[in-house]
């Protein structure tokens, strides 16, 4: 039994993408469920993927901007915490909510303290489904932005030679000129040119800026 419809690919339904991107990842060994879990998160504006296994979920993933995952604790071969684990194995932020119709405590603690979003029981209780999700999905967004202005940052300290990087460090610490002059026994002038050149090639106008750079 195929609960995704005329769907092109097996295992897994779409809808339209909306404006904003958010993507919904639906992963139960169970038809039934899946079908559920699309009906209640039609309505909320994002896109749902649906995969009757883990490890159809996992050989296609790819992070996106604003994205969580709905996950049934207790699958064959691969259950919902060797998906957080393999998610976080490489790097990956995916907010997940795990799903369970047992009464898994110890595994919800255990998957909580890795970092999974939130814990459900099935059956799962349609509002609290769908607040879960809205959450995670602002969670994602925050976590995006995040990573670009970590990206960001990097980009723009890997302009500056190491004196000027060092330089940098002592500003951003509160050091005056004087201070870092003999610190490095370089003459005021000298940290002033270099000072100059990094608050230049940072785009930073005042050292506040540049504290918050280092932060």
């Amino acid at each position: 039994m195929n609960p995704h419809g005329d769907d092109p690919q097996p295992g897994r339904q779409g809808v339209a993408m909306p404006p904003f991107g958010a993507v919904v990842h639906v992963i139960d060994d169970d038809d039934i469920a899946l079908w559920m879990f699309r009906e209640l998160l039609q309505g909320i504006g994002a896109e749902i993927r649906t995969f009757s296994s883990a490890r159809e979920f996992l050989a296609g993933y790819r992070p996106g901007p604003c994205e969580c995952l709905v996950c049934d604790l207790r699958m064959p071969e691969i259950g919902g915490l060797d998906v957080q684990q393999r998610l976080l194995d490489t790097g990956s932020h995916l907010p997940i909510i795990l799903v369970s119709g047992y009464a898994d405590v110890p595994q919800a603690v255990e998957a909580i303290k890795k970092g999974a979003f939130d814990f459900l029981e099935k059956p799962v209780d349609g509002a609290l489904l769908i607040a879960k999700v809205r959450n995670a999905l602002e969670r994602s967004r925050q976590l995006h932005a995040e990573h670009l202005a970590r990206i960001t940052r990097e980009a723009r300290l890997a302009l500056l030679t190491g004196k000027e990087r060092l330089i940098a460090e002592l500003v951003a610490a509160g050091k005056s000129s004087p201070r870092i002059a003999q610190e490095l026994d370089i003459s005021v002038r000298t940290v002033e040119n270099h000072r100059a050149r990094l608050m230049e090639k940072l785009h930073v106008d005042s050292v506040a800026e540049l504290v918050r750079l280092f932060l």
